[in-house]
C-alpha cells in the first residue's frame, strides 16, 4: 500500500481505513498507542458504551467510555483488532499539524501483523514472516514489552547508544525520540532551549547518526520516534517480536514541502560532511574528480570537503599579490553574525531543518556565505582590491516561505549597493568598485517585521584585483 509522502519527513503515517458502511476514515498508524481509538466526532457511530476504562497519555490519566470495536478494513481486508475501543479528543494532537485523522490505529491491532515501512519508496507492506526472505530486512533487534504492565513494543537501546531502561518504538512521535528527564539533563548540560536537545550526532547500536533531535518526556521510558526510524527500511515483525532496520540514509529524510536542488553525484560526499568524516570526504572528492562530474560539481565537492578541515585562512588584506581572484568564502573575516544558526562559509551550517550543506539557490554554488537575516560579515581589504562581484538570493528550500530580505554592501561605511526586496527565486547581482577600500561589510536586513524563513545566501562573492 502507498503511504503518505509526509510520513517520516516531518509528518506521521496516516492510513485510510473503511468501516462496514464503506466510509473512509484516515487513521494515525501508531505503534506507541496501546489501543485503537476513535475521535469524539465518531462517537455516535459506535453505539452504546459497554463500560469505562482509564486512558493514560503522556502522564495524564482520564476516564473514558468503552465501546465494542466495529469492523475495520484496510485495502479491502478486514483487520484483526482488539475487541474494544474508546473515544478520545484528537483535536489537540492535530493542532497545527498538516495531517488530519479521525482515529489511531494502535498496537492492539498492529501486533497481529508483520509490517514493513519503506519510507524512501513511500510503501507499506504486509508480509508473511513465515515465508518471507528476511536477508534484505537488515539487522534484527528483539522487541520486548515496555514493562511488566505495558505490552507496547520496545528495544533495550536508546539514541544515546546506552543500554538500560527500554525505549518505546513509537511511530506516533514526530521527532527522533525522547529521553527521560534524568538522562536528558545529564546529556544536554542545561541547554538554553528547555525541553529539546539537538546534537550533531545520535548513537544507536554503535552507529552514528547526524542531526538527531531528542525531547524530554516525564514518562518511565526513553523513546524512538518516526524521524529516526524513517532513515531505515523498517520491518516490524510483531508476531515474532523482532524489529529489523536496514539503513537507507544517515540523515533525516527531507521535508517534501522544502524543495532542494538535486545533485546525486554529491550525495555520498554530503553524508561524509554530515558525519564530519574528513577521510571519507577526501576519498569521495577524488572519485568525483575522476568520474563524469561537471567542473562545477568538482569545484563544489572540493570546497565542501574543505569545510571539514580546520585550515587557517588569510584575511583579504594579507593575501599574496599573485592571488588575483579571492572568493570571500575562502577568506578570513574580521567578524560575522547571523540571525539564525551560525556563520558558515561555502556551506550551510548543521541544522535540523535542511540536512544538505550545499549552497543552494535555484542551483548549486561552490562558494558563498550563509547569512540568515539580520546578518553582517566584515572583511579587511587593506585597499588592495578593485572589484567585488557576485550574486545573492534565498535558499531554494525557503524561497517561497521567506518573509523577504534586503542585501546591502558597504565600503568604509558608505553604502555601495542595496538590493530590492528579495523574495521567492529572485536574485540580486552586484559588481562593486572597491578600489582603495579598507573595510568591506556584507549586510542582510529583514524586509519587514517578520523574519521567518529568511535563509539569505551571498553566492560566489569574489574579490578581484
Amino acid at each position: 500500500m502507498p503511504i503518505n509522502v509526509e510520513a517520516g519527513r516531518g509528518g506521521w503515517i496516516v492510513v485510510t481505513l473503511h468501516m462496514s458502511s464503506g466510509e473512509e476514515l484516515p487513521f494515525l498508524f501508531d505503534t506507541g498507542t496501546s489501543d485503537t481509538l476513535f475521535d469524539k466526532s465518531l462517537e455516535s457511530e459506535l453505539g452504546k458504551p459497554i463500560g469505562m476504562t482509564s486512558l493514560q497519555s503522556w502522564g495524564t490519566r482520564k476516564e473514558v467510555h468503552v465501546y465494542a470495536m466495529p469492523k475495520l478494513y484496510l485495502g479491502g481486508v478486514a483487520l484483526k483488532t482488539g475487541g474494544r475501543t474508546s473515544i478520545y479528543d484528537l483535536g489537540h494532537i492535530m493542532n497545527g499539524a498538516d495531517s488530519h485523522f479521525v482515529g489511531i490505529l494502535g498496537y492492539d491491532t498492529l501486533r497481529n501483523y508483520c509490517i514493513q515501512l519503506d519510507f524512501e519508496k513511500g510503501r507499506m507492506r504486509f508480509l508473511d514472516d513465515k515465508t518471507a526472505d528476511k536477508s534484505e530486512w537488515g539487522k534484527a533487534y528483539s522487541m520486548v514489552a515496555l514493562n511488566r504492565h505495558d505490552e507496547r513494543p520496545a528495544v533495550a537501546l536508546n539514541l544515546l547508544g546506552q543500554r538500560g531502561p527500554h525505549s518505546l518504538i513509537d511511530t506516533g512521535s514526530n521527532n527522533d525520540g525522547w529521553l527521560v528527564p534524568k538522562r536528558f539533563h545529564q546529556w544536554t548540560n542545561d541547554l538554553p532551549v528547555k525541553g529539546q536537545a539537538c546534537s550533531p550526532f545520535g548513537l544507536f547500536d554503535g552507529k552514528k547518526y547526524p542531526l538527531v533531535s531528542l525531547g524530554m518526556a516525564n514518562v518511565e521510558s526513553d523513546g524512538i520516534g518516526i524521524r529516526f526510524l524513517a532513515r531505515h527500511l523498517v520491518t516490524l515483525d510483531f508476531p515474532t517480536r523482532k524489529l529489523y532496520l536496514q539503513l537507507q540514509t544517515v540523515a533525516p529524510l527531507p521535508d517534501p514541502n522544502l524543495k532542494t536542488t538535486k545533485a546525486e553525484v554529491l550525495d555520498g560526499l554530503i553524508n561524509d560532511v554530515l558525519m564530519q568524516d574528513e577521510a571519507a570526504a577526501s576519498n569521495d572528492v577524488a572519485k568525483i574528480g575522476q568520474g563524469g562530474a561537471t567542473e562545477l560539481e568538482k569545484n563544489v565537492a572540493k570546497k565542501l570537503a574543505a569545510t571539514l578541515r580546520d585550515a587557517p585562512k588569510l584575511s583579504p588584506d594579507n593575501e599574496p599579490e599573485e592571488v588575483k581572484n579571492l572568493p570571500l568564502g575562502d577568506a578570513q573575516y574580521e567578524s560575522a553574525k547571523v540571525g539564525w544558526l551560525e556563520p558558515a562559509e561555502n556551506r550551510i551550517p548543521l541544522n535540523m531543518e535542511i540536512a544538505s550543506p550545499l549552497l543552494d539557490s535555484g542551483r548549486i554554488y561552490a562558494t558563498g556565505l550563509f547569512a540568515h537575516s539580520p546578518s553582517r560579515y566584515i572583511y579587511a581589504l587593506g585597499g588592495k582590491w578593485k572589484t567585488l562581484e557576485g550574486e545573492a538570493g534565498l535558499h531554494t528550500a525557503y524561497q517561497y516561505h521567506a518573509d523577504g530580505v534586503i542585501f546591502i554592501i558597504k565600503a568604509d561605511g558608505k553604502e555601495m549597493f542595496r538590493s530590492p526586496v528579495i523574495r521567492e527565486a529572485t536574485h540580486a547581482r552586484y559588481n562593486i568598485d572597491v578600489t582603495g577600500v579598507k573595510t568591506l561589510e556584507l549586510i542582510v536586513e529583514k524586509a519587514q517585521a517578520q523574519n521567518s524563513g529568511n535563509w539569505a545566501l551571498w553566492l560566489d562573492p569574489t574579490l578581484s584585483r
